[in-house]
């Protein structure tokens, strides 16, 4: 019987890991964070552990992730827009106010420039 949800272990270590590093955290802050050896984080990371639903929402909810980027099996292009979207979130979380208010409107001016629609 093939089933329509299936862990894949491999997948969720791979996020993690660039979840993480994107968050700029080290394991050891996270594992500090989410109440985890940082020898687990380490396993998790390259799949050498399976962990917990309630540690797989502590560490969305550290990191800022949608709990969904962990747990769903979606195309490839959908988690490049995840990592994308993971970059571009820890960029902006180390802007200024003012250096947000300026992308702010270098993006507006682009979708001014460059309409959606192409």
């Amino acid at each position: 019987m093939e089933y329509r949800y299936c862990i894949d272990y491999e997948k969720i270590a791979a996020r993690i890991k660039t979840a993480r590093k994107s968050a700029g955290l080290t394991q050891a802050e996270l594992a500090e964070k989410i109440n985890i050896s940082t020898n687990a984080v380490a396993k998790l990371e390259n799949n050498l552990m399976a962990t917990s639903l309630p540690t797989l929402i502590s560490i969305a909810n550290v990191l800022e992730i949608d709990i969904n980027y962990l747990l769903s099996d979606e195309q490839e292009k959908k988690e490049e827009e995840d990592s994308l979207d993971l970059f571009l979130n820890s960029l902006l979380r180390s802007l200024s106010p003012t250096d947000k208010n300026f992308v702010i409107h270098v993006i507006n001016g682009l979708r001014l420039y460059y309409p959606h629609d192409r």
